[in-house]
């Protein structure tokens, strides 16, 4: 009645966590190697893992802002280059006219 003791008999909820990559034969080796008294083997440095493709995108904005930081630096700097030539130019030219 109204759902009273429903939760009482409600199954809890199952964790069921199902491997993406599963290769057989490969823990088929480890599994003979153990048993031959070897160490398994080390996984794959060609797999990708969790955050691997965050962490390059990480890599690789940081790698652009910083591009972009020496672009920009080397932008102003040749602005303020600009700017001092041109104030030494327009003294030099004041001086010639002796004003």
């Amino acid at each position: 009645m109204f759902g009273i003791g429903q939760s009482l008999r409600r199954k809890p909820r199952q964790f069921s966590y199902n491997p993406r990559y599963y290769d057989a034969e490969r823990e088929a080796r480890n599994q003979r190697r153990i048993e031959l008294g070897h160490a398994p083997l080390e996984d794959d440095k060609s797999e990708r893992k969790p955050g691997d493709l965050l962490r390059a995108r990480s890599q690789q904005r940081l790698e652009k802002a910083e591009r972009e930081a020496a672009v920009r630096k080397k932008s102003n700097m040749t602005r303020v280059l600009f700017v001092v030539l041109l104030i030494a130019g327009f003294a030099a030219l004041l001086r010639s006219i002796n004003f």
